[in-house]
């Protein structure tokens, strides 16, 4: 895991490329960069570990490039529940509910990654409270969409058990 500096990633990928990322979707540009500036912006390799199942969750993760993927471990074998693509994020659940991490992260490929940990994302809501209002909205329909995929594979599950 390496620490990336923030002023040079904007130069790098300009602010307009964080724009199309769905968790900063209509974020004011001073936003982004309070995020990214006050974020720790990390470069991970294939195969590290982000977070592990357990761990105190006090942070959540946007990808700004490559692919993190979610998984449980079921009967000591790693279940890959879910890849996590550039704008999206994943940890966010954990640390609204209060609760340990019910699964682990592992980068799918090499990967920058924004850390935005609970301090920061109050700190944007007393500094930015429009915009924070903005990030829950995104937020959420994000979590609609995996609950929306989540409610799909049951289906798929309960029909085929259906069939049998």
């Amino acid at each position: 895991m390496k620490n990336l500096d923030a002023q040079r990633l904007i130069a790098e990928s300009g602010l307009d490329y964080f724009k199309d990322a769905s968790t900063f979707g209509a974020l004011s540009d001073d936003a982004i960069r309070f995020l990214l500036k006050n974020g720790e912006i990390q470069r991970v390799e294939t195969g590290e570990t982000i977070f592990r199942a357990g761990e105190a969750a006090n942070f959540f993760v946007v990808v700004l490039k490559g692919k993190v993927c979610y998984c449980r471990e079921v009967n000591g074998e790693r279940l890959n529940i879910r890849d996590v693509r550039f704008g999206e994020e994943v940890g966010y659940v954990s640390m609204i509910g209060l609760f340990n991490r019910k699964g682990s992260v592992y980068a799918g490929e090499p990967s920058t990654l924004l850390k935005i940990d609970s301090n920061l994302f109050f700190q944007l809501h007393i500094d930015y409270p429009s915009d924070f209002g903005i990030l829950m909205l995104n937020l959420s329909r994000e979590l609609a969409r995996t609950i929306d995929g989540i409610n799909n594979k049951l289906t798929a599950i309960a029909m085929s058990h259906g069939r049998e």
